[in-house]
Protein backbone atom coordinates (compact mmCIF):
# COMPACT_ATOMS: atom_id res chain seq x y z
CA UNK A 1 0.00 0.00 0.00
CA UNK A 2 1.66 3.38 -1.00
CA UNK A 3 0.94 7.00 1.24
CA UNK A 4 0.12 9.45 -0.73
CA UNK A 5 0.51 13.07 0.50
CA UNK A 6 -0.86 16.08 -1.07
CA UNK A 7 1.60 19.16 -1.92
CA UNK A 8 0.60 21.22 0.97
CA UNK A 9 1.04 18.36 3.45
CA UNK A 10 4.48 17.46 2.10
CA UNK A 11 5.18 21.03 2.90
CA UNK A 12 3.49 21.22 6.38
CA UNK A 13 5.54 17.75 6.70
CA UNK A 14 9.13 19.67 6.25
CA UNK A 15 8.55 22.60 7.16
CA UNK A 16 7.64 20.75 10.51
CA UNK A 17 11.37 18.95 10.23
CA UNK A 18 13.13 22.21 10.11
CA UNK A 19 11.59 23.60 13.04
CA UNK A 20 12.83 20.64 15.38
CA UNK A 21 16.08 20.24 13.42
CA UNK A 22 16.65 24.13 14.15
CA UNK A 23 15.49 23.19 18.00
CA UNK A 24 17.65 20.92 18.16
CA UNK A 25 20.86 22.51 16.99
CA UNK A 26 19.68 25.15 18.93
CA UNK A 27 19.43 23.46 22.34
CA UNK A 28 23.10 21.25 21.89
CA UNK A 29 24.92 24.44 21.22
CA UNK A 30 23.23 26.34 24.36
CA UNK A 31 24.27 23.25 26.52
CA UNK A 32 27.58 23.39 24.83
CA UNK A 33 27.72 27.27 25.50
CA UNK A 34 26.75 26.56 28.89
CA UNK A 35 29.49 23.72 29.55
CA UNK A 36 32.35 26.77 28.79
CA UNK A 37 30.63 29.42 30.47
CA UNK A 38 32.42 31.86 32.80
CA UNK A 39 32.72 31.39 36.09
CA UNK A 40 30.86 34.52 37.00
CA UNK A 41 27.78 32.47 35.27
CA UNK A 42 28.35 29.48 37.49
CA UNK A 43 26.89 31.86 40.71
CA UNK A 44 23.84 32.19 41.38
CA UNK A 45 22.67 35.74 43.16
CA UNK A 46 22.19 36.06 46.55
CA UNK A 47 19.37 38.06 47.97
CA UNK A 48 20.93 41.03 49.76
CA UNK A 49 18.38 43.03 51.04
CA UNK A 50 18.97 46.66 52.20
CA UNK A 51 20.08 46.72 56.18
CA UNK A 52 19.19 49.65 58.13
CA UNK A 53 21.27 52.23 59.12
CA UNK A 54 23.68 52.19 62.05
CA UNK A 55 22.60 55.79 63.10
CA UNK A 56 25.60 56.41 64.51
CA UNK A 57 27.78 59.43 65.30
CA UNK A 58 31.06 60.33 65.01
CA UNK A 59 33.57 62.84 66.49
CA UNK A 60 37.27 63.33 67.25
CA UNK A 61 38.24 65.01 70.43
CA UNK A 62 40.32 67.62 70.75
CA UNK A 63 43.09 65.49 72.25
CA UNK A 64 42.58 63.37 68.77
CA UNK A 65 40.69 60.49 70.22
CA UNK A 66 37.90 58.97 68.13
CA UNK A 67 34.23 58.99 69.35
CA UNK A 68 31.41 56.61 68.17
CA UNK A 69 28.00 57.23 69.29
CA UNK A 70 25.20 55.00 68.07
CA UNK A 71 21.43 56.22 69.29
CA UNK A 72 19.50 53.03 70.64
CA UNK A 73 16.27 53.87 72.50
CA UNK A 74 15.97 50.60 73.07
CA UNK A 75 18.84 49.78 74.78
CA UNK A 76 20.99 50.34 78.02
CA UNK A 77 24.06 53.32 78.34
CA UNK A 78 27.02 50.92 77.62
CA UNK A 79 30.16 52.42 77.30
CA UNK A 80 33.08 50.70 75.45
CA UNK A 81 37.09 51.61 75.90
CA UNK A 82 39.21 50.33 73.42
CA UNK A 83 43.07 50.77 73.70
CA UNK A 84 46.46 49.98 72.22
CA UNK A 85 47.94 46.59 74.10
CA UNK A 86 51.47 46.67 74.25
CA UNK A 87 54.11 43.14 75.52
CA UNK A 88 55.25 45.30 78.20
CA UNK A 89 51.75 45.77 79.97
CA UNK A 90 51.50 44.27 82.96
CA UNK A 91 48.58 41.28 83.59
CA UNK A 92 45.57 42.96 85.44
CA UNK A 93 42.88 41.46 86.71
CA UNK A 94 39.63 43.61 85.96
CA UNK A 95 35.76 42.01 85.86
CA UNK A 96 35.27 44.74 83.17
CA UNK A 97 38.52 44.52 81.17
CA UNK A 98 39.14 41.90 78.21
CA UNK A 99 42.69 41.85 76.69
CA UNK A 100 42.35 40.88 72.72
CA UNK A 101 45.18 40.38 70.33
CA UNK A 102 46.31 44.20 70.14
CA UNK A 103 44.25 45.52 72.68
CA UNK A 104 42.48 45.73 75.65
CA UNK A 105 39.00 46.76 75.95
CA UNK A 106 36.92 47.72 78.80
CA UNK A 107 32.81 47.76 78.89
CA UNK A 108 30.79 49.21 81.52
CA UNK A 109 27.05 48.99 81.57
CA UNK A 110 25.33 52.17 83.07
CA UNK A 111 21.06 50.92 83.15
CA UNK A 112 18.64 52.39 81.65
CA UNK A 113 19.34 55.65 83.59
CA UNK A 114 22.22 57.54 83.50
CA UNK A 115 21.28 59.84 86.31
CA UNK A 116 21.42 56.48 88.49
CA UNK A 117 24.55 55.25 86.65
CA UNK A 118 26.41 58.10 86.50
CA UNK A 119 28.00 57.38 90.08
CA UNK A 120 29.17 53.69 88.63
CA UNK A 121 30.58 55.37 86.19
CA UNK A 122 32.78 57.45 88.25
CA UNK A 123 33.43 54.74 91.18
CA UNK A 124 35.17 52.77 87.98
CA UNK A 125 37.10 55.29 86.68
CA UNK A 126 38.41 55.93 89.73
CA UNK A 127 39.20 52.49 90.24
CA UNK A 128 40.61 51.94 86.92
CA UNK A 129 44.34 50.19 86.65
CA UNK A 130 47.06 52.86 86.36
CA UNK A 131 48.95 50.99 84.09
CA UNK A 132 46.55 51.24 81.47
CA UNK A 133 46.52 55.17 81.44
CA UNK A 134 47.82 57.57 79.24
CA UNK A 135 46.94 54.79 76.28
CA UNK A 136 45.85 55.41 72.75
CA UNK A 137 42.47 54.79 72.50
CA UNK A 138 38.92 55.49 71.13
CA UNK A 139 35.34 55.67 73.16
CA UNK A 140 32.27 53.41 71.90
CA UNK A 141 28.60 54.75 73.32
CA UNK A 142 25.36 52.94 72.97
CA UNK A 143 22.09 53.96 74.14
CA UNK A 144 19.74 56.48 74.47
CA UNK A 145 22.18 59.19 74.89
CA UNK A 146 21.46 62.79 74.34
CA UNK A 147 24.53 64.65 72.38
CA UNK A 148 25.04 67.18 74.79
CA UNK A 149 25.48 64.17 77.24
CA UNK A 150 27.04 61.87 75.40
CA UNK A 151 30.16 64.26 74.04
CA UNK A 152 30.10 65.75 77.90
CA UNK A 153 30.47 62.29 79.11
CA UNK A 154 33.27 61.01 76.58
CA UNK A 155 35.03 64.19 77.33
CA UNK A 156 35.11 63.09 80.93
CA UNK A 157 36.52 59.68 80.59
CA UNK A 158 39.69 60.87 78.43
CA UNK A 159 40.08 63.18 80.93
CA UNK A 160 40.03 60.89 83.54
CA UNK A 161 42.25 57.87 81.47
CA UNK A 162 44.33 60.87 79.80
CA UNK A 163 43.77 58.63 76.49
CA UNK A 164 45.51 60.12 73.13
CA UNK A 165 44.82 58.97 69.74
CA UNK A 166 45.05 55.25 68.28
CA UNK A 167 48.79 55.73 66.66
CA UNK A 168 49.89 53.73 63.41
CA UNK A 169 50.15 50.55 63.41
CA UNK A 170 53.65 49.18 64.51
CA UNK A 171 52.91 45.57 64.89
CA UNK A 172 55.26 43.30 62.46
CA UNK A 173 53.37 41.00 59.73
CA UNK A 174 54.23 38.83 57.32
CA UNK A 175 51.52 39.26 54.78
CA UNK A 176 50.09 42.64 53.11
CA UNK A 177 46.52 41.79 51.55
CA UNK A 178 45.15 44.15 49.36
CA UNK A 179 42.76 46.61 50.37
CA UNK A 180 40.22 45.86 47.79
CA UNK A 181 37.85 43.82 47.08
CA UNK A 182 36.49 44.27 50.72
CA UNK A 183 34.46 41.08 50.06
CA UNK A 184 37.50 39.23 49.58
CA UNK A 185 39.16 40.31 52.56
CA UNK A 186 36.08 39.06 54.61
CA UNK A 187 36.38 35.57 53.14
CA UNK A 188 39.68 35.92 54.36
CA UNK A 189 39.31 37.06 57.67
CA UNK A 190 36.80 34.25 57.72
CA UNK A 191 39.01 31.58 57.13
CA UNK A 192 41.25 32.71 60.31
CA UNK A 193 41.80 31.05 63.92
CA UNK A 194 41.25 34.08 66.61
CA UNK A 195 44.42 33.88 67.72
CA UNK A 196 45.92 35.18 64.56
CA UNK A 197 46.42 38.42 64.00
CA UNK A 198 45.00 40.57 61.30
CA UNK A 199 43.98 44.47 60.82
CA UNK A 200 44.03 46.97 58.34
CA UNK A 201 46.93 49.52 57.92
CA UNK A 202 45.19 52.60 56.88
CA UNK A 203 48.25 54.19 55.65
CA UNK A 204 49.22 51.46 53.32
CA UNK A 205 45.57 50.86 52.72
CA UNK A 206 46.30 47.29 53.39
CA UNK A 207 44.59 44.43 54.83
CA UNK A 208 48.04 43.08 57.39
CA UNK A 209 48.03 39.19 58.16
CA UNK A 210 50.30 37.46 60.15
CA UNK A 211 50.19 33.96 59.22
CA UNK A 212 48.02 33.11 56.36
CA UNK A 213 45.29 29.82 56.67
CA UNK A 214 46.11 26.72 54.30
CA UNK A 215 43.16 26.77 52.14
CA UNK A 216 41.79 24.07 50.29
CA UNK A 217 40.82 24.43 46.40
CA UNK A 218 38.23 26.99 46.21
CA UNK A 219 35.63 26.00 43.75
CA UNK A 220 32.07 27.79 42.61
CA UNK A 221 30.22 25.22 44.57
CA UNK A 222 32.17 25.59 47.87
CA UNK A 223 32.06 29.94 47.30
CA UNK A 224 28.33 29.89 46.87
CA UNK A 225 27.94 27.63 50.09
CA UNK A 226 30.12 29.94 52.66
CA UNK A 227 28.26 33.42 50.66
CA UNK A 228 24.95 31.83 51.75
CA UNK A 229 26.04 31.01 55.15
CA UNK A 230 28.01 34.42 55.82
CA UNK A 231 25.44 36.73 54.42
CA UNK A 232 22.42 34.82 56.86
CA UNK A 233 25.05 35.48 59.41
CA UNK A 234 25.93 39.01 58.43
CA UNK A 235 22.43 39.68 58.15
CA UNK A 236 21.51 38.57 61.43
CA UNK A 237 24.79 40.35 63.17
CA UNK A 238 23.58 44.05 61.78
CA UNK A 239 20.34 43.56 63.71
CA UNK A 240 21.67 42.40 66.81
CA UNK A 241 22.82 45.51 69.42
CA UNK A 242 25.78 43.72 70.84
CA UNK A 243 27.40 42.60 67.54
CA UNK A 244 26.39 46.37 66.36
CA UNK A 245 28.57 47.51 69.51
CA UNK A 246 31.14 45.14 68.46
CA UNK A 247 31.35 46.27 64.83
CA UNK A 248 31.29 50.09 65.97
CA UNK A 249 34.15 49.30 68.34
CA UNK A 250 36.26 47.77 64.93
CA UNK A 251 35.61 51.01 62.73
CA UNK A 252 36.81 53.20 65.35
CA UNK A 253 39.79 51.25 66.62
CA UNK A 254 40.89 50.36 63.19
CA UNK A 255 39.76 53.73 61.72
CA UNK A 256 37.91 52.18 58.87
CA UNK A 257 35.70 54.50 56.78
CA UNK A 258 32.50 54.07 57.78
CA UNK A 259 31.16 52.60 54.43
CA UNK A 260 33.16 50.63 54.92
CA UNK A 261 31.06 47.20 56.37
CA UNK A 262 28.54 48.00 53.62
CA UNK A 263 30.93 48.12 50.66
CA UNK A 264 31.78 44.30 51.93
CA UNK A 265 27.88 43.24 52.22
CA UNK A 266 27.47 44.71 48.60
CA UNK A 267 30.09 43.11 46.78
CA UNK A 268 29.26 39.99 47.73
CA UNK A 269 27.60 38.75 44.83
CA UNK A 270 30.37 39.95 42.13
CA UNK A 271 32.93 37.81 44.25
CA UNK A 272 33.70 34.82 41.91
CA UNK A 273 36.81 32.02 42.51
CA UNK A 274 39.35 34.04 39.82
CA UNK A 275 38.61 37.23 41.83
CA UNK A 276 39.20 35.34 45.05
CA UNK A 277 42.23 33.66 43.68
CA UNK A 278 43.92 36.88 42.50
CA UNK A 279 43.65 38.45 45.72
CA UNK A 280 45.11 35.76 47.63
CA UNK A 281 47.76 35.60 44.58
CA UNK A 282 48.75 39.29 45.61
CA UNK A 283 48.98 38.40 49.48
CA UNK A 284 52.98 39.29 49.87
CA UNK A 285 55.53 38.07 52.16
CA UNK A 286 56.55 40.99 54.07
CA UNK A 287 60.35 42.89 53.89
CA UNK A 288 59.90 44.63 57.45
Amino acid sequence: MKLRFSRSSLNLIIFTCIILIGWASIHKNQTLDDSFAPASRLYSAIELPPLEPLYQQSWTSQEGVDIRWQSRLDHDFLVRIRGMRTDSMPAISNPNISWQTGYWQWDINLGPDFEAGLAELNAQLEEFPQALKGQGGVIILQGPWSASVARLTSARIIKALRLIAVSDITEETKHDCPWQPISAQFWLQDQLTQATFSQPNMVKKTWQIQQLPKLSTISPASLNVWKQTFVKQWQLNWQNPTTQFDMLADLAYYRLPENYLLQGYWGINALDTQTLEEYLAQCQASSR
